[in-house]
């Protein structure tokens, strides 16, 4: 039998005859015989290395640095470390070869290489410098090692270390280009211009080529004032070739130093006036200027020039957005397409009438460019599907999906608040439903196979992805179960109450690909007939193979089947984007953004659901756990967060119209009757009055706070909040606070309160609770409350004594009047105005003081007035 050593020295041959498998199967036997083999554990981590394998080889050679270290080991273990992406280990590993051999420069280098790469720049000059002085003395050494240490150098501003440094290098090799490149720059930095002209010339002499890489284009990764002072080195060397200028300009345009882009672009066409690039790029140059006409004259050169010039196609479609013209812009996007394609894309021979078709139909996403004007524009559209406020009314069901393990933060959230709404939530999937994660109460999870069987879900999958055939899922689920369609990352603000049939959802952007309606939110009745034809065609196309892009059996297929196909007759059952789309999918961040534009987006009444659009942000989704509290995100968290609760805010500002007041005191608890009222309007640009500002007068307290207003404004963040009191308040105006000094005895100085700061769409009368003023305030104000607006009267269970005379009638029972026989009966108010009140109030409800119920036995302190919202 062979020795372990003449073993060893045949798989060493069996290795270099290409021969791996038979190598590693004489290593393994010699371990079998000898674990403590070194040379057998290393050549095994060269063979798994060489296969790929870089983890397994890595402790492989591991194993044999056990055994017996050496600086061979290291630096192979840390070539392995290195492709595992283990660089500080790889790092370690080339220090260690370097120590036990400094004759093995590239070690050092090598580690030199990866510590830039960590961003230690320090550590990284002492690497390069042991690998150019291995032996202490400042000669010799290596080029590469003298290239990499003049460049670090030169980038933190020691540029006549460098010099002397790449002098060295090329020296010692006169062909090594890099060098000489580097060295022009340090020269030039130390101040010998001279010296740096000889060197890139120099550069050039040994290869052409390197003319292209001083006048490369500015997209190359280089930091722009390197790359202005690269192209201005080209230009200097062959000031006639177009390159340089060109590059330069652009390098300009990226700066943002727009007046010397056009110069230079400029200066570009007096040279080569049929050039359409050039006229391109200062179309584009010119546009981000602001100077539309002129960037739309050069766009039309370069196409007049090139008619194929995909850059003023993108220019010129950008002006015409911008120009409030999407449907144009989108005309123009799709010519880039069949350029791009070289003739139309599969399937997309009617995606341009489908685009004027859109114009004709939905004229409002002209605004899409302009969030602050779009959703008045959209205010038009179908006004007649409008959240309905019926409590008494039966959710619907909401089926939605969900593909893999566990549901991240986002749909958590966004399943929270379906069934915060009342809706029965189903929820399907193919995985094990214990792998979803933690699921919300109320959420049914399903097997989706008992919809569509599961080797469609893998077909989809294997040749196009999850979305698609999420878009093929929703048609086949709501044609089996009616109701509502809902992605996992619709937050619903509101219960979905629009009433029996048909809805579709749009969306601002994508029009140019065909994406104007979308199918994040759909509603349709059990058994439709158009989930059927969408399904069927959406199998269709699946199985064809003819069409696998995002949105091909989506957005596309839903767009075209409404507004140009055999659908048109539901186009008064799409809903405008502002209903679950106010914020795009372009606009995705905005969500995360402190108090930023998408919190005014959500402001308007029809609002129903923010879309979180959680493809957009990743593999983990949308933020929602670490997103700021002033945020969409954190306000949307907060919703279903027991902390953000109107009851957690009265009693974090002090108010007593929460549970509590401080340790001791019981407050009213009214806040449970408000949080149930107004926490679907939540996020609308309410205008909200208060009247009585004062902290516990009778009690004698200091009035240093105005908790009540405190608690509107976090409650409702894109109100407006007026309060008003006989006391003078203005020292707390400020961001969507005014008070008002108003006495509620004075009728006219209620009436000019109204008429200057109403409308409102909420009006709570927590003043001074004395019979007289309450009516006489609900007469002067409640013609100024907006139609379905509500209108309290608070602590109707107790009257200041001091203030209060026996001979008037109790407001309770004026109310309760109204309830028996919807007439008003109060002296103190008069005959037109009591006509105006029985013909505007719509119903009252009484609830308790919880406080007054405990302590007093007083019930009915709260009354709630709805006023009629001009559909009944």
């Amino acid at each position: 039998m062979a020795t372990i050593q003449e073993a060893l020295t045949i798989a060493l041959d069996h290795h270099q005859a290409g021969r791996p498998a038979e190598a590693e199967i004489l290593c393994r036997r010699i371990l079998d015989a000898d674990p403590d083999q070194a040379a057998a554990w290393h050549l095994l981590g060269i063979i798994h290395a060489q296969a790929g394998l870089f983890g397994e080889a890595a402790a492989l050679l591991g194993e044999a640095l056990a055994r017996a270290p050496g600086p061979d080991l290291h630096r192979h273990r840390a070539m392995a470390r290195q492709e595992t992406g283990d660089l500080e280990g790889a790092v370690a590993d080339y220090r260690e070869a370097a120590r036990l051999n400094p004759a093995l420069t590239d070690a050092a280098l090598n580690a030199g290489i990866l510590l830039e790469r960590l961003g230690r720049s320090g550590d990284a000059l002492e690497a390069y410098r042991t690998a150019l002085m291995p032996d202490g003395t400042s000669d010799g050494g290596d080029v590469r090692a003298a290239t990499h240490l003049g460049r670090l150098l030169l980038a933190g501003g020691d540029a006549a270390e460098a010099a002397a440094i790449l002098e060295g290098a090329v020296r010692t090799d006169g062909t090594a280009l890099e060098s000489w490149y580097h060295l022009a720059d340090a020269r030039a930095r130390s101040g010998n211009v001279r010296g740096a002209e000889a060197a890139r010339r120099r550069a050039l002499a040994l290869a052409p080529a390197f003319f292209g890489i001083l006048a490369r284009a500015p997209d190359s990764g280089d930091e722009s004032d390197e790359a202005a002072r690269r192209l201005g080195w080209a230009r200097a060397l062959e000031p006639q070739r177009p390159e340089p200028l060109c590059n330069l300009a652009a390098t300009r345009l990226r700066q943002g130093r727009l007046a010397e882009a056009d110069a230079l672009y400029t200066a570009h066409l007096e040279r080569a006036p049929t050039d359409s690039a050039g006229w391109s790029a200062r179309a584009v140059c010119r546009m981000d200027a602001g100077g539309t006409e002129s960037a739309e004259a050069d766009g039309r050169r370069a196409l007049a020039l090139d008619p194929a010039a995909e850059g003023a196609l993108a220019t010129l479609s950008v002006l015409r957005s911008r120009r409030g013209d999407p449907f144009a812009a989108g005309l123009l996007h799709r010519r880039m397409r069949r350029l791009a394609n070289g003739s139309a894309p599969a399937g997309d021979d009617d995606l341009d009438s489908l685009i004027r078709a859109t114009a004709e139909a939905m004229p409002f996403l002209a605004e899409a460019s302009h969030p602050e004007r779009r959703n008045a524009a959209a205010r038009g559209f179908n006004p007649h599907l409008r959240v309905r406020h019926h409590d008494t009314e039966t959710r619907d069901r909401i089926t939605t999906f969900w593909s893999g393990a566990p549901l991240n933060a986002g749909a958590r959230l966004a399943l929270r608040s379906m069934v915060a709404q009342g809706h029965p939530v189903h929820l399907y999937s193919y995985g094990d439903p214990a792998l979803l994660g933690r699921v919300a109460d109320g959420v049914r999870v399903e097997d989706a196979g008992t919809v569509v069987p599961h080797h469609v879900y893998d077909l989809c999958v294997r040749s196009a992805e999850i979305r698609y055939f999420s878009d093929i899922f929703r048609y086949a689920a709501l044609h089996a179960f009616g109701g509502w369609w809902l992605d996992t990352d619709v937050v619903l603000l509101k219960p979905l109450s629009f009433g029996p049939g048909h809805l579709f959802c749009s969306q601002w952007h994508g029009l140019d690909a065909g994406h104007a309606l979308v199918g994040d939110a759909i509603r349709a009745p059990r058994g439709s007939v158009h989930m059927r034809r969408l399904f069927e065609e959406s199998m269709r196309i699946l199985t064809s193979g003819s069409d696998r892009r995002f949105g091909a059996v989506g957005p596309l297929l839903l767009s075209r089947y409404v507004l140009t196909g055999p659908g048109r007759d539901l186009l008064d059952r799409v809903l405008p984007p502002t209903v679950f789309n106010a914020v795009d999918w372009t606009e995705h961040s905005w969500l995360a953004e402190s108090d930023g534009p998408a919190l005014s987006l959500l402001a308007d009444e029809r609002v129903a659901g923010v879309h979180l659009w959680n493809g957009m942000w990743g593999p983990a989704g949308p933020p929602v756990e670490d997103a700021d509290a002033e945020s969409v995100l954190g306000r949307l968290a907060a919703l279903h967060d027991p902390n953000g609760t109107l009851s957690a805010l009265a009693m974090r500002f002090h108010s007593d119209k929460g549970p509590r007041l401080g340790t001791e005191r019981l407050g009213h608890h009214y806040t449970r009757v408000y949080d149930a009222l107004f926490a679907t309007r939540r996020f609308e640009a309410l205008r909200i009055l208060e009247i009585g500002l004062c902290r516990g007068r009778v009690e004698g307290w200091k009035q240093d706070d105005v908790p009540s207003l405190r608690m509107w404004e976090r409650y409702f963040p894109n109100a407006v909040v007026v309060g008003a009191d006989i006391e003078d308040f203005s020292a707390f105006d400020g961001g969507r606070v005014t008070t008002r000094r108003v006495d509620q005895g004075d009728p006219d100085g209620l009436r000019r309160l109204a008429e200057e700061d109403g409308p409102f769409d909420i009006i709570i009368d927590d003043g001074s609770h004395a019979s007289r003023h309450q009516q006489m305030t609900l007469a002067a104000l409640f013609g100024r409350l907006r139609p379905g607006g509500v209108y309290v009267i608070e602590d109707l269970n107790w009257q200041p004594p001091d203030v209060e005379r026996p001979e008037d009638r109790l407001t309770l029972d004026v109310l309760r009047g109204f309830m028996e026989n919807s007439r008003i009966d109060s002296p103190h108010i008069a005959a037109g105005d009591r006509r105006a009140l029985e013909s505007a109030m719509a119903r009252v409800e009484l609830y308790d003081s919880l406080s007054e119920l405990v302590g007093a036995e007083r019930m009915a302190g709260l009354a709630v007035i709805h006023r009629r919202d001009g559909s009944s």
